[in-house]
């Protein structure tokens, strides 16, 4: 299951009368889960990655953006009917209940989708030759398990025999259900009894019924018709902080007359800083003099753009539900939604036949002036619950892939912690869900532990097939088991690639520095022209002018080999300190350009026997980065 993240932002309210202003916690995040892969988010703690997480799975809602699941959109479900299994940080198991009692907890109300396909009562006559030792009543209760065992309720079968001398006559009635029920009952009633299929009667109990979901688009704008707006201002790099609360305050006294200002707040990015704010209750007819007000309250330096959110028309609903309640046709999920130039209004229709289905969106269409009219009609499903049997059949599959089947007798507190986290993702396993969540599920264990459990996440991962988000602070944790990762700062995706890769390629400064232990190296540097200069020396030139501007000069510790006498390009330090690290060197050195008060340099240790106290590094080609001065994004060079 393919998940896609649409311009995600959540911003949380802030209290005016406590001076406290709203705070930005994801900011703009557009990226893909493909399917079957497991991608981490990592960043620092308070970078909007569990928040993420947390939009993802529905527990909070977003305050703009889409998140969808495949070719459904669940940015408005609700957590339990999108199909996730979400591990938290804390295991959260029930104390007082055996293992197998928590796996199986998910499951008891867990239900299962029956097709409302053409339902029929089948009579299967089966003839068998008892044997000496044969019990008809015994063969009768083994024929009522395997019909419990396939799904069927107590009032979906019944079983009756009679004995002729040594010949036993079953009847097994299978009633209102699919026949591919059937079939399966046929296929499986041999391993019970070698029994003959003497003779078989069907007849029809019910007729196969559809789900159509309906989308139009809505050509009638009105004073009905309400909308939920994101407006961005651009303020620039340099815009002065101490001017936020003016920039608020000006946007929040032009909203007032068009709608409620939800949410108000200014982030910085790369670009510089921006106003996001959250308007619900603009009148539709009141958009382009709404937009005017909030261009006109501040001088904002790239103007003013919106982003329609959500549309509400109260009329155009009750016209719609009034229409399908006389027609006695039950619908859900109705909601009018803004397709980038036109409102949309998108319903359900509930187990109707085609006929009707169709001649009821004939009518709407008519009734409310509806165009672009697209429909999608797939088979009705009614649910029910899982079978004692099922459940057990689950909880043994899915304890053995984790491997805590020897443990399922046991309560939490007889295991380990790896042991408890192993039983924690079983839970969210159990169901067979589309995605799975993991919110920095090994921050509780030991290093050992750590290393452990989250190679048994990988393996179940990697056997499950299932997407997978994992929230992570751990850059070790991150890049050893996620297909890709999420770099994350402040709310603001920085870089999304394959863990090599970001670590190859930083797209910034920042991920740079997150990634990387020991850390990478940084320097204040310039470039004049084709010089890339860490104080007075030359270290690296390029092959394209570059012109004169400050610079960051980042190199990974791996980067550096001791200079030869006749190198040119080298940087000059002071040797600090020599650290034994096995086969490798750690050499401890100073220089007065680099941003911390001293940088290492990892080396051979046969390399290292060439170090003096004033050294001369070379610096590897493709392990040197060079980053804007001002907006610290990377300087791509050859």
């Amino acid at each position: 299951m393919e998940i896609r993240i649409k311009d995600l932002t959540k911003i949380f309210p802030g209290d005016p009368k406590k001076n406290i202003r709203d705070t930005i916690a994801v900011k703009d995040m557009n990226f893909i889960v493909p399917d079957g892969k497991l991608v981490g988010l990592l960043g620092p703690s308070g970078c909007g990655k569990s928040t993420t997480l947390y939009m993802i799975s529905g527990l909070q809602v977003p305050s703009s953006g889409e998140v969808w699941f495949g070719d459904q959109e669940v940015t408005n479900l609700a957590p339990e009917k999108r199909g996730i299994g979400l591990v938290f940080q804390n295991y959260a198991l029930y104390p007082h209940m055996s293992i197998y009692k928590n796996i199986e907890f998910p499951l008891t109300n867990l239900k299962v989708e029956v097709p409302l396909v053409t339902f029929f009562r089948f009579t299967l006559n089966y003839e068998y030759d008892l044997a000496a030792d044969d019990v008809p009543a015994l063969i009768v209760r083994s024929v009522e398990s395997l019909c419990k065992k396939i799904g069927l309720t107590k009032k979906q079968y019944a079983v009756s025999q009679t004995v002729e001398g040594n010949k036993l006559k079953l009847t097994v009635v299978l009633d209102n259900v699919a026949p591919s029920v059937r079939d399966v009952f046929k296929e499986n009633f041999p391993r019970i009894i070698p029994a003959n299929l003497a003779s078989e009667n069907e007849e029809q109990t019910s007729e196969a019924l559809f789900d159509s979901t309906v989308r139009a688009t809505v050509n009638k704008v009105d004073e009905h018709q309400v909308l939920r707006v994101a407006f961005k201002g651009k303020l620039g790099l340099k815009f002065e902080t101490s001017h936020i609360d003016e920039v608020i305050n000006a946007f929040t006294n032009a909203a007032k007359p068009f709608g409620k200002v939800e949410t108000a707040a200014i982030a910085r990015t790369s670009q510089g800083y921006e106003l996001m704010a959250t308007v619900g209750g603009i009148k539709h007819v009141d958009l382009d003099a709404s937009l005017e007000a909030a261009k006109a309250c501040y001088a904002f330096a790239g103007g003013m753009e919106y982003v329609i959110l959500a549309v509400t028309n109260k009329e155009l609903e009750k016209a719609v539900k009034d229409h399908l309640k006389a027609s006695k046709v039950s619908f859900s999920d109705f909601k009018l939604y803004f397709d980038r130039k036109n409102v949309k209004v998108y319903f359900k229709l509930k187990r109707a036949n085609q006929d009707m289905a169709k001649r009821l969106i004939e009518e709407l269409s008519q009734k409310l002036s509806l165009t672009d009219l697209e429909t999608d009609v797939v088979q009705a499903i009614a649910h029910r619950k899982l079978t004692k049997e099922e459940r057990r059949d689950i909880v043994y599959d899915t304890a053995k892939l984790v491997q805590v089947d020897e443990f399922l007798e046991r309560k939490p507190n007889q295991l380990s912690g790896g042991q408890q986290q192993r039983v924690a993702i079983a839970r969210a396993l159990v169901k067979k869900p589309r995605v799975l969540l993991l919110d920095e599920p090994l921050s509780n264990l030991d290093a050992r532990l750590r290393l452990q459990t989250r190679e048994e996440i990988r393996r179940i991962q990697q056997e499950t097939g299932i997407t997978t988000v994992f929230v992570t602070h751990d850059q070790e944790e991150a890049m050893s088991i996620s297909d890709e990762i999420v770099v994350m700062k402040l709310g603001v995706m920085q870089q999304m690639d394959a863990p090599q890769e970001v670590y190859n390629n930083p797209a910034n400064l920042f991920v740079a520095q997150f990634l990387g232990t020991p850390p990478i190296n940084v320097f204040n540097g310039r470039v004049d022209g084709k010089n890339v200069y860490i104080g007075e020396d030359i270290v690296y030139q390029t092959e394209e002018d570059l012109g004169q501007k400050d610079i960051f000069v980042a190199v990974r510790p791996e980067g550096f080999v001791i200079a030869k006498d006749d190198d040119k390009n080298v940087l000059h330090a002071e040797l600090e300190q020599v650290q034994i690290l096995g086969r490798d060197v750690s050499l401890v050195a100073k220089n007065e350009a680099c941003t911390k008060p001293t940088f290492k340099v990892i080396v051979a240790a046969e390399e290292a026997e060439d170090a003096k106290p004033h050294l001369a590094l070379k610096i590897k080609p493709n392990k040197i980065f060079l980053f804007d001065g001002e907006t610290q994004e990377r300087i791509r060079v050859k």
